[in-house]
């Protein structure tokens, strides 16, 4: 049964219809309310007699002409104790208390609220002068009403009485100006109960007032006693007497009907009660009888009107029911659907519902206010269009509710708990994560929850000034050595120590760590310097042995040249040692000479020193070596160009760029030699094309033993350029290379010559 009832409400026939159902009974509640409006105002005073009880009975209530005749009662015995148009024009219906207290009104109104903080002007300015001729009132009037206002408590202070006392000195007019206007109220008054009185006309009334000798009537009776006969004698459903002495009678077919005591209604005329007055009211029969049909008629109006709206809402309420069921679901499938106006926000749905609501009032608002001038197809249709329009919008804005509500994401909808769940949950969710991590956020986070709470509290915010900058300059004070210390250590000072007299656990660990650092690259340098000056001395020392043993053997060579071989296989074969020999005679040297320039052994005379002329003077040193590689030597100087240098070892530079360039460049190719003098660096710049591939790094090519021609096809020792570099950092210069595909530039920069 219950699959049955889900698949029912899940087709898309059951959902067309109930919302056809639930929007067009919103069409015929408004049509219906239209039509009963237009009746009401068709029949004249209908809508004066309408009352909840018409749902109930046909018949109208004897309560609810017993009630109609207590206002009528009310109204007479309002009108009856007013002054007459009379008096009220001669001011005798003006009593001093209310004068005093209107007064008094003007007095703060100008002294405390026109002028306010400019009392000395208020003292000065004369609003309401005098109107009689007279400078000033009587001591009498100004005391009378002085004594008023303090019995009824308006006025009690001492230096506010002599304050007022001065300003009705000063303005005696505004007597007359209040009495003016309250007669012109009490006229104004008189005339609304004149007008409630005339629209007795249902009633037959007799009312007399002792105290102002105002007698009410539309009866024709000289008396009170006449005026009793009449209404005794006919036959009114409804009749109350009020006699002189208090007592009240209710009599009539109506109040037999109702059986009430008198008592439930000697409310409405107990101000009325006293000795002398009187009050003769009856309900005319032919009014009873008119009311009745009234009731009757307007009744079974109401009673159909609301059968017809009740039913329409019991439809609507159906179709809703099967719409809440059958929302987000589909006739296939199980799980909940979200539309895309279920995705706008809740906020937004809300303001749109009332907007709706506001349009629809306001379109109910012009109908009623322009019912007279609008005709009644067009006030049909504009009511029953506007009430569907609006049952519609109210049932998509309630139904992507049901269906957020289904799919267990209603709070998601509203923009507030979004915004909420992403920022502030996630805020919290941060700082519980960042008071877990270390004690020093634990202490950020405290004094950022803490410091504000604290602030709160005016007298605490100087205290807490002081404190953060006491203990905040500690801070900086420690964490300043910290950093200085850092920048020492990466500055190559080993000896660095960070020493800390105050600061947080947190700035003591990390100068303990940068400490500890310093001490193992202080250790690291000396092992490294230690390891390099033992490298340096083998190479030495192995150079120095290698050189006497290679010193004979060239001497040996030598010898056997000298003998006659006729052998040409011998004279090969000495040819080829006395090859090898200069090599490793060069190979040595080289070797000896890169371990005392990287170590700094060797000895540096600087000078001055013409560039150019050392450059020529080593293009002629190998100018055989360059011819026989075909290369043609290129050079832009302008000499002299001095530089502060040791000539010895500027022409080892520059014969180990040469030497390379003679064995690696590109045969018949071009080599570009160029110096440039600048301020502080004269610049030689070599440009030329290798012969092979470069496939390593510039960087690669300035360490020890590293050759252009990786296959070593060709005589060298890898030494050269490592060598220069060297030679030329003990001048204070460098030496470095650049590589662009097969393009090869070394560039040397010594420092220039200049005059001490």
């Amino acid at each position: 049964m219950a699959i049955k009832w889900k698949n029912f409400t899940r087709n898309c026939w059951v959902k067309a219809v109930a919302v056809i159902l639930v929007v067009a009974s919103a069409g015929v509640a408004a049509w219906q309310a239209a039509a009963f409006t237009n009746y009401v105002y068709d029949k004249q005073n209908l809508d004066s007699i309408l009352d909840e009880r018409m749902l109930f009975t046909q018949e109208l209530p004897p309560d609810y002409l017993i009630d109609e005749m207590c206002y009528a009662v009310s109204h007479l015995s309002s009108q009856a104790q007013f002054s007459s148009k009379e008096d009220i024009m001669a001011g005798k219906a003006v009593d001093t208390d209310s004068l005093a207290q209107r007064i008094y009104d003007k007095f703060c109104n100008m002294y405390y609220y026109e002028y306010g903080d400019d009392a000395e002007y208020a003292d000065a300015t004369i609003v309401y002068p005098a109107t009689d001729g007279t400078s000033a009132l009587s001591e009498e009037t100004i005391t009378e009403m002085i004594s008023s206002l303090m019995k009824t408590g308006m006025l009690t202070d001492s230096s506010e009485i002599s304050l007022f006392r001065t300003w009705l000195k000063k303005n005696p007019g505004v007597v007359d100006a209040c009495t003016q206007e309250i007669i012109s109220e009490q006229l104004e008054q008189l005339s609304d109960y004149s007008m409630q009185t005339e629209s007795l006309e249902n009633y037959d009334y007799y009312a007399f007032c002792a105290e102002t000798g105002t007698t009410l009537t539309n009866l024709d009776a000289a008396d009170a006693a006449a005026a009793k006969k009449l209404l005794s004698a006919a036959s009114y459903p409804l009749v109350c007497f009020l006699n002189t002495d208090g007592t009240s009678d209710w009599q009539g077919q109506v109040w037999d009907k109702a059986g009430t005591s008198d008592a439930a209604f000697l409310d409405y005329y107990d101000c009325f009660s006293g000795s002398g007055n009187v009050l003769l009211i009856g309900l005319k029969a032919t009014a009873y009888d008119s009311m009745c049909a009234q009731w009757a008629i307007a009744s079974r109006v109401v009673q159909h009107t609301a059968g017809i709206i009740t039913l329409a809402a019991l439809a609507a309420l159906l179709g809703f029911v099967l719409l809440c069921f059958g929302a987000g679901r589909k006739t296939a499938e199980d799980g909940i659907h979200l539309i895309g106006f279920d995705r706008v926000w809740t906020e937004a749905q809300i303001v749109f519902g009332v907007s709706a609501w506001l349009i629809w009032a306001g379109i109910v608002c012009v109908l009623i206010d322009q019912y007279a001038s609008i005709p009644e197809n067009v006030l049909y249709i504009t009511a029953i269009v506007s009430s569907m329009l609006l049952a519609a919008a109210m049932l998509g804005l309630i139904l992507a509710q049901v269906r957020r509500i289904k799919a267990h994401k209603w709070l998601d909808g509203f923009l507030f708990c979004r915004l909420f769940k992403k920022y502030i949950v996630h805020s919290v969710r941060w700082v519980v994560q960042q008071f877990g991590k270390s004690p020093l956020r634990q202490k950020v986070v405290v004094l950022a929850i803490l410091l504000p709470l604290l602030c709160v509290f005016w007298f605490t915010v100087p205290f807490i000034i002081a404190g953060l900058l006491y203990f905040g300059m500690r801070e900086v004070d420690s964490f300043e050595a910290v950093t200085n210390g850092a920048h020492d250590i990466r500055a190559g000072k080993t000896g660095t120590h960070i020493k800390l007299d105050h600061g947080s656990k947190e700035l003591h660990a990390l100068a303990d760590d940068l400490n500890g650092i310093s001490d193992g690259f202080g250790d690291a340098v000396d092992t490294a310097v230690k390891s390099e000056r033992l490298k340096a001395e083998l190479i030495s020392n192995v150079s120095h042995d290698i050189k006497t043993p290679l010193t004979s053997i060239i001497t040996y060579i030598d010898l056997l040249k000298k003998c006659n071989l006729t052998d040409p296989t011998a004279r090969e074969y000495v040819d080829v040692l006395d090859q090898k020999a200069q090599r490793l005679r060069i190979l040595t040297g080289d070797l000896f000479d890169a371990s005392k320039a990287s170590s700094g052994a060797m000895k540096v005379e600087l000078m001055q020193t013409d560039f150019d002329a050392l450059l020529r003077q080593a293009l002629g040193e190998r100018s055989e070596h360059l011819e026989k590689a075909n290369l043609d030597v290129r050079i832009d100087s302008n000499p002299p160009v001095y530089v502060n240098a040791d000539g010895r070892l500027l022409w080892r530079i520059l014969d180990n760029l040469l030497s390379n360039c003679a064995r690696y460049a590109l045969p018949g190719s071009r080599v570009y030699l160029a110096i440039q003098p600048g301020t502080d660096f004269a610049t030689l710049t070599m440009k030329n094309i290798s012969a092979s591939e470069l496939n390593v790094s510039a960087d690669e090519l300035m360490e020890r033993f590293t050759r252009g021609d990786r296959s070593r096809h060709t005589e060298g020792s890898g030494l050269g350029l490592s060598i220069a570099k060297s030679l030329a950092e003990l001048m204070g210069g460098s030496c470095r290379v650049e590589i662009d595909g097969d393009l090869f530039k070394a560039m040397v920069t010594i420092p220039v010559w200049k005059e001490a």
